[in-house]
């Protein structure tokens, strides 16, 4: 976090991250999916600007396809955090700088909601617990909470269940977009009716994972309706990444690499694409959170 001289606002960065294994374990009473997912934040970042304002509440976003205002998780977080706080809370001028693509599995959205509660926890001086935070966090989205838990987290339930995680130490991290975005929403339907095909219990009883399984159940569903996505996690593993697999409910892939030069290497053939988004990242490894600057 970095504030200005006057204290009259605050810039954070919120980071996106990567699945480094999702299982989906069957469909829960409320309509979600039962997950178990293993996190890590990496070095893509969003940076957020936030400035108190007397009562109203604004958020605007630097892109033009992405919802400014009530239909920003950056606003819903403010809203959730104000009602919470009780009559009398101030307001919060919000400016987003969007780094992270959109749409693509990498928890840009819910990042930047926690960043703004995280935030604005300070800003208006609430002085609410972490585990307060998390409680409103879970009521914006299934990963906004992880984003309050550091830099790597196993998540259960329909994500709001975080146990900290150690985060990896080391290594090069390849994030690539096809030029199409795809909501969760979207990608659990299909899931969901996979299931049902299948036949597969409603519920399957979680297993301990007391590391990454480097495998991602949503793969199945996506690759079958976009089987470039395979190729291209393929190519990533023919191009030296020891790991590759989707991020989420996708499209955005990752390959993780011992070698900066063999990441650098592979970012520049992905760069080749036509409209593919990529990005060559690091593993975080404590949080960004922090009142540490970062400016």
């Amino acid at each position: 976090m970095s504030r200005s001289p006057s204290d009259s606002e605050i810039w954070l960065k919120s980071p996106a991250k990567i699945n480094l294994g999702l299982r989906v374990l069957g469909l829960r009473p409320d309509g979600f999916h039962e997950v178990e997912t293993w996190v890590q934040q990496i070095t893509l970042f969003d940076r957020i600007r936030i400035r108190p304002a007397a009562r109203a509440i604004r958020v605007v976003v630097d892109r033009g396809d992405i919802p400014s205002g009530r239909e920003n998780l950056a606003y819903r977080a403010a809203a959730a955090l104000r009602a919470a706080a009780g009559e009398g809370s101030p307001g919060a001028s919000i400016y987003l700088e969007k780094r992270i693509p959109v749409g693509a599995g990498l928890g840009g959205g819910s990042g930047n909601a926690a960043a703004v509660l995280w935030g604005l926890n300070r800003l208006w001086k609430l002085g609410m617990r972490p585990s307060a935070l998390s409680r409103i966090a879970a009521g914006i989205g299934s990963d906004v909470p992880l984003f309050l838990a550091g830099p790597a987290a196993l998540c259960r339930g329909r994500g709001e269940q975080i146990s900290r995680r150690r985060p990896l130490a080391s290594g090069w991290i390849l994030v690539i977009k096809p030029p199409f975005s795809l909501p969760t929403s979207l990608v659990y339907g299909w899931m969901r009716n996979y299931l049902k095909k299948k036949k597969r219990p409603s519920r399957i009883k979680p297993r301990p994972m007391l590391s990454p399984d480097y495998r991602n159940d949503l793969e199945h569903v996506v690759f079958d309706r976009h089987p470039l996505l395979r190729e291209c996690r393929d190519a990533l593993l023919s191009a030296g990444a020891w790991r590759a697999l989707m991020s989420g409910s996708g499209p955005a892939l990752w390959g993780m690499f011992r070698s900066e030069d063999a990441a650098r290497a592979a970012a520049r053939e992905f760069a080749r694409r036509r409209q593919w988004t990529v990005h060559l990242t690091r593993p975080l490894t404590s949080s960004i959170l922090s009142v540490k600057s970062l400016k």
